[in-house]
Protein backbone atom coordinates (compact mmCIF):
# COMPACT_ATOMS: atom_id res chain seq x y z
CA UNK A 1 0.00 0.00 0.00
CA UNK A 2 2.72 2.15 -0.81
CA UNK A 3 0.23 4.13 -3.35
CA UNK A 4 -3.70 4.12 -2.52
CA UNK A 5 -4.31 6.83 -4.65
CA UNK A 6 -7.56 7.26 -5.92
CA UNK A 7 -9.85 6.02 -3.16
CA UNK A 8 -13.15 4.84 -4.47
CA UNK A 9 -16.52 4.94 -2.22
CA UNK A 10 -19.53 3.84 -3.19
CA UNK A 11 -22.33 5.57 -1.60
CA UNK A 12 -26.03 5.20 -1.52
CA UNK A 13 -26.57 7.81 0.85
CA UNK A 14 -27.50 5.41 3.77
CA UNK A 15 -26.01 6.52 7.47
CA UNK A 16 -23.25 3.28 7.53
CA UNK A 17 -22.23 4.77 3.91
CA UNK A 18 -21.68 8.05 5.63
CA UNK A 19 -20.45 6.95 8.56
CA UNK A 20 -17.52 5.80 6.73
CA UNK A 21 -16.17 9.26 5.53
CA UNK A 22 -14.15 9.76 8.96
CA UNK A 23 -11.95 6.71 7.13
CA UNK A 24 -12.17 8.10 3.95
CA UNK A 25 -10.79 11.79 5.20
CA UNK A 26 -7.96 9.71 7.30
CA UNK A 27 -6.40 7.66 4.47
CA UNK A 28 -7.14 10.56 1.80
CA UNK A 29 -5.15 12.93 4.25
CA UNK A 30 -2.44 10.42 5.43
CA UNK A 31 -1.67 9.16 1.55
CA UNK A 32 -2.23 12.11 -0.40
CA UNK A 33 -5.19 10.16 -2.81
CA UNK A 34 -7.71 11.57 -4.30
CA UNK A 35 -11.65 10.31 -3.16
CA UNK A 36 -13.93 8.95 -6.29
CA UNK A 37 -17.47 9.32 -4.51
CA UNK A 38 -19.46 7.05 -6.83
CA UNK A 39 -23.22 6.67 -7.03
CA UNK A 40 -25.17 3.57 -8.86
CA UNK A 41 -28.90 4.27 -9.78
CA UNK A 42 -30.22 0.16 -10.07
CA UNK A 43 -32.19 -0.33 -12.89
CA UNK A 44 -36.00 -1.02 -12.29
CA UNK A 45 -37.30 -3.87 -13.71
CA UNK A 46 -41.50 -5.22 -14.07
CA UNK A 47 -42.34 -8.37 -13.86
CA UNK A 48 -45.48 -9.04 -16.16
CA UNK A 49 -48.57 -10.98 -14.54
CA UNK A 50 -48.76 -14.07 -16.94
CA UNK A 51 -45.27 -14.66 -15.74
CA UNK A 52 -44.44 -15.86 -19.30
CA UNK A 53 -42.60 -12.83 -20.57
CA UNK A 54 -39.19 -11.50 -19.22
CA UNK A 55 -39.09 -8.90 -16.88
CA UNK A 56 -39.08 -5.48 -18.62
CA UNK A 57 -36.65 -2.96 -17.58
CA UNK A 58 -38.03 0.87 -16.99
CA UNK A 59 -35.80 3.46 -17.64
CA UNK A 60 -35.01 5.43 -14.78
CA UNK A 61 -36.14 9.25 -15.06
CA UNK A 62 -33.90 12.40 -15.96
CA UNK A 63 -35.62 13.75 -13.17
CA UNK A 64 -34.45 11.24 -11.14
CA UNK A 65 -30.71 10.98 -11.93
CA UNK A 66 -30.90 14.36 -11.43
CA UNK A 67 -32.18 14.52 -8.25
CA UNK A 68 -29.89 11.81 -7.14
CA UNK A 69 -26.23 13.75 -8.67
CA UNK A 70 -27.40 16.65 -6.96
CA UNK A 71 -27.74 14.94 -3.84
CA UNK A 72 -23.83 13.44 -4.34
CA UNK A 73 -22.73 17.07 -5.05
CA UNK A 74 -23.25 17.96 -1.76
CA UNK A 75 -22.65 14.93 0.12
CA UNK A 76 -20.08 15.16 2.79
CA UNK A 77 -18.78 18.21 1.74
CA UNK A 78 -17.75 19.35 5.31
CA UNK A 79 -16.21 15.98 6.13
CA UNK A 80 -14.06 16.46 2.91
CA UNK A 81 -12.92 20.32 2.49
CA UNK A 82 -9.41 20.70 1.19
CA UNK A 83 -9.42 17.34 -0.11
CA UNK A 84 -9.37 16.17 -4.22
CA UNK A 85 -12.95 15.11 -4.41
CA UNK A 86 -14.33 13.64 -7.80
CA UNK A 87 -18.29 12.49 -7.85
CA UNK A 88 -19.25 10.00 -9.86
CA UNK A 89 -23.02 8.71 -11.10
CA UNK A 90 -23.89 5.79 -13.29
CA UNK A 91 -26.82 3.80 -13.84
CA UNK A 92 -26.66 -0.19 -13.81
CA UNK A 93 -25.72 -2.99 -11.43
CA UNK A 94 -24.07 -1.40 -8.70
CA UNK A 95 -21.95 -4.60 -7.94
CA UNK A 96 -20.93 -4.57 -11.76
CA UNK A 97 -20.41 -0.91 -11.81
CA UNK A 98 -18.51 -0.52 -9.01
CA UNK A 99 -15.68 -3.35 -9.99
CA UNK A 100 -15.35 -1.56 -13.30
CA UNK A 101 -14.78 1.98 -11.85
CA UNK A 102 -12.28 -0.33 -9.89
CA UNK A 103 -10.22 -0.93 -12.78
CA UNK A 104 -11.19 1.70 -15.21
CA UNK A 105 -9.71 4.28 -12.52
CA UNK A 106 -6.89 1.83 -11.38
CA UNK A 107 -8.15 2.22 -7.77
CA UNK A 108 -5.53 1.88 -4.96
CA UNK A 109 -8.72 1.58 -2.18
CA UNK A 110 -11.99 0.80 -1.84
CA UNK A 111 -13.69 2.03 1.36
CA UNK A 112 -17.43 1.11 2.05
CA UNK A 113 -19.81 -0.58 4.94
CA UNK A 114 -20.66 -3.87 5.39
CA UNK A 115 -24.81 -3.87 4.07
CA UNK A 116 -26.84 -4.07 1.37
CA UNK A 117 -29.92 -5.11 -0.18
CA UNK A 118 -29.27 -8.78 -1.45
CA UNK A 119 -31.35 -11.48 -0.40
CA UNK A 120 -29.16 -14.81 -0.24
CA UNK A 121 -25.88 -12.74 1.52
CA UNK A 122 -27.03 -9.47 2.85
CA UNK A 123 -27.00 -11.48 6.57
CA UNK A 124 -23.77 -11.70 5.77
CA UNK A 125 -21.78 -8.85 4.71
CA UNK A 126 -24.60 -7.65 1.91
CA UNK A 127 -24.81 -8.09 -1.39
CA UNK A 128 -22.59 -5.84 -3.00
CA UNK A 129 -19.74 -5.95 -0.12
CA UNK A 130 -19.39 -9.64 -0.86
CA UNK A 131 -19.28 -8.85 -4.68
CA UNK A 132 -16.62 -5.84 -4.50
CA UNK A 133 -14.71 -8.11 -2.38
CA UNK A 134 -14.41 -11.10 -4.33
CA UNK A 135 -14.27 -8.80 -7.74
CA UNK A 136 -11.94 -6.27 -6.88
CA UNK A 137 -7.95 -6.84 -6.87
CA UNK A 138 -7.32 -3.73 -4.85
CA UNK A 139 -7.08 -3.77 -0.98
CA UNK A 140 -10.81 -3.04 0.77
CA UNK A 141 -11.53 -1.38 3.88
CA UNK A 142 -15.24 -2.42 5.03
CA UNK A 143 -16.74 -1.18 8.48
CA UNK A 144 -19.73 -3.62 10.27
CA UNK A 145 -20.34 -0.71 12.50
CA UNK A 146 -19.94 2.32 11.02
CA UNK A 147 -22.65 4.68 12.10
CA UNK A 148 -23.77 8.17 10.59
CA UNK A 149 -22.39 10.19 12.96
CA UNK A 150 -18.94 8.60 13.69
CA UNK A 151 -17.15 9.30 16.91
CA UNK A 152 -14.62 12.05 16.79
CA UNK A 153 -11.39 9.30 17.84
CA UNK A 154 -13.30 6.59 15.14
CA UNK A 155 -10.12 7.55 13.35
CA UNK A 156 -7.54 8.04 15.96
CA UNK A 157 -5.64 3.94 14.27
CA UNK A 158 -2.85 3.88 17.07
CA UNK A 159 -3.51 0.31 17.29
CA UNK A 160 -3.23 -2.49 14.22
CA UNK A 161 -3.87 -5.98 14.22
CA UNK A 162 -2.29 -8.04 10.90
CA UNK A 163 -3.94 -11.82 10.94
CA UNK A 164 -0.88 -14.04 9.27
CA UNK A 165 -1.39 -17.43 7.64
CA UNK A 166 1.91 -17.56 6.38
CA UNK A 167 1.27 -18.63 2.94
CA UNK A 168 2.34 -17.42 -0.30
CA UNK A 169 0.00 -14.02 -0.36
CA UNK A 170 1.97 -13.37 3.48
CA UNK A 171 4.00 -10.78 2.18
CA UNK A 172 1.52 -8.44 0.49
CA UNK A 173 -0.36 -8.44 3.75
CA UNK A 174 2.81 -7.88 5.98
CA UNK A 175 4.02 -5.38 4.02
CA UNK A 176 0.89 -3.29 3.87
CA UNK A 177 0.52 -3.90 7.71
CA UNK A 178 3.69 -2.29 8.06
CA UNK A 179 3.61 0.81 5.78
CA UNK A 180 0.20 1.35 7.50
CA UNK A 181 1.94 1.34 10.82
CA UNK A 182 4.30 3.40 9.64
CA UNK A 183 1.92 5.91 7.99
CA UNK A 184 -0.43 5.55 11.35
CA UNK A 185 2.45 5.63 13.61
CA UNK A 186 0.33 2.98 15.17
CA UNK A 187 1.27 -0.04 17.37
CA UNK A 188 1.37 -3.52 15.35
CA UNK A 189 1.12 -7.01 16.48
CA UNK A 190 0.56 -10.42 14.49
CA UNK A 191 -2.01 -12.52 15.47
CA UNK A 192 -1.36 -16.58 13.93
CA UNK A 193 -4.49 -19.04 14.62
CA UNK A 194 -4.01 -22.59 14.63
CA UNK A 195 -7.17 -24.56 14.27
CA UNK A 196 -7.88 -26.63 16.83
CA UNK A 197 -9.06 -29.34 14.38
CA UNK A 198 -5.93 -29.29 12.22
CA UNK A 199 -3.58 -31.44 15.07
CA UNK A 200 -1.36 -32.59 11.94
CA UNK A 201 -0.25 -28.61 11.80
CA UNK A 202 0.13 -28.27 15.59
CA UNK A 203 2.66 -31.53 15.74
CA UNK A 204 4.29 -30.34 12.34
CA UNK A 205 5.27 -26.95 14.82
CA UNK A 206 7.38 -26.95 18.04
CA UNK A 207 6.24 -26.02 21.36
CA UNK A 208 7.47 -22.91 21.02
CA UNK A 209 5.41 -22.11 18.37
CA UNK A 210 5.34 -18.04 18.28
CA UNK A 211 8.78 -17.50 18.00
CA UNK A 212 8.95 -19.59 14.98
CA UNK A 213 6.34 -17.54 13.80
CA UNK A 214 7.76 -14.19 14.97
CA UNK A 215 11.42 -15.23 12.73
CA UNK A 216 9.12 -15.61 9.80
CA UNK A 217 7.54 -12.79 10.22
CA UNK A 218 10.87 -10.65 10.63
CA UNK A 219 12.04 -12.57 7.77
CA UNK A 220 9.47 -10.92 5.70
CA UNK A 221 9.76 -7.73 7.12
CA UNK A 222 13.75 -7.24 6.09
CA UNK A 223 13.32 -8.66 2.81
CA UNK A 224 10.34 -6.39 1.81
CA UNK A 225 10.78 -3.21 4.46
CA UNK A 226 14.84 -3.41 4.93
CA UNK A 227 14.29 0.09 6.39
CA UNK A 228 11.20 -0.94 8.86
CA UNK A 229 11.43 0.23 12.40
CA UNK A 230 9.49 -3.13 13.35
CA UNK A 231 12.57 -4.81 14.72
CA UNK A 232 10.76 -7.41 16.99
CA UNK A 233 7.05 -7.77 15.77
CA UNK A 234 4.95 -9.04 18.30
CA UNK A 235 3.16 -12.30 17.93
CA UNK A 236 0.58 -13.85 19.36
CA UNK A 237 -0.89 -17.36 19.14
CA UNK A 238 -5.01 -18.06 18.89
CA UNK A 239 -6.21 -21.55 18.63
CA UNK A 240 -9.92 -22.29 17.33
CA UNK A 241 -11.64 -21.20 14.52
CA UNK A 242 -9.43 -18.45 12.38
CA UNK A 243 -12.70 -15.91 12.21
CA UNK A 244 -13.09 -15.94 15.95
CA UNK A 245 -9.21 -16.20 16.82
CA UNK A 246 -8.86 -13.18 14.73
CA UNK A 247 -11.63 -11.00 15.86
CA UNK A 248 -11.21 -12.12 19.81
CA UNK A 249 -7.75 -11.00 19.58
CA UNK A 250 -8.93 -7.78 17.50
CA UNK A 251 -10.75 -6.75 20.24
CA UNK A 252 -8.81 -7.84 23.20
CA UNK A 253 -5.73 -5.92 22.04
CA UNK A 254 -8.70 -3.22 21.54
CA UNK A 255 -7.32 -2.95 17.75
CA UNK A 256 -8.37 0.39 15.73
CA UNK A 257 -7.89 -1.86 12.62
CA UNK A 258 -7.42 -5.43 11.15
CA UNK A 259 -5.35 -5.97 8.33
CA UNK A 260 -6.45 -9.78 6.17
CA UNK A 261 -5.47 -11.26 3.04
CA UNK A 262 -8.00 -12.38 0.92
CA UNK A 263 -6.05 -13.44 -2.24
CA UNK A 264 -5.04 -16.90 -3.37
CA UNK A 265 -8.07 -20.16 -2.08
CA UNK A 266 -5.06 -22.26 -2.59
CA UNK A 267 -3.02 -24.00 0.15
CA UNK A 268 -2.42 -22.76 3.24
CA UNK A 269 -3.80 -19.58 2.29
CA UNK A 270 -6.72 -21.12 1.90
CA UNK A 271 -7.24 -21.05 5.98
CA UNK A 272 -7.89 -17.41 6.09
CA UNK A 273 -9.41 -16.68 2.65
CA UNK A 274 -12.32 -18.38 3.06
CA UNK A 275 -12.50 -16.84 6.55
CA UNK A 276 -12.75 -13.38 5.13
CA UNK A 277 -16.09 -12.62 5.07
CA UNK A 278 -16.53 -14.18 8.70
CA UNK A 279 -13.95 -12.28 9.75
CA UNK A 280 -15.21 -8.92 8.29
CA UNK A 281 -18.60 -9.65 9.58
CA UNK A 282 -17.68 -10.22 13.40
CA UNK A 283 -14.59 -8.08 13.67
CA UNK A 284 -15.15 -5.30 16.18
CA UNK A 285 -13.70 -2.94 14.18
CA UNK A 286 -12.47 -1.93 10.17
CA UNK A 287 -10.64 -4.53 8.63
CA UNK A 288 -8.58 -3.94 5.97
CA UNK A 289 -8.51 -6.63 3.59
CA UNK A 290 -5.36 -7.07 0.74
Amino acid sequence: MQSISPILVPIDFSGRSLGMMPYVKAFSERYGAEIILLHVLDPVYVIPETGISPPTLIPIPQWLFDQKAAQLETLAVPDLIGLPVRRLMYEGDPESQIAATAQSERVGLVIMPTHGRGVFRRFLIGSVTAKVLHDVDCPVLTGTHAQERAHPDATNISKIACAIDLGPESEDVLTSAVNLADIFHADLRFVYVVPRWDPKLRAALSSDLSDQVKEIVKAEIVKSRPASVLQDPQVSIEEGEVAEGVCHFAESSSADLVVIGRGSRTGQAERLNTNTYAIIRQSPCPVLSI
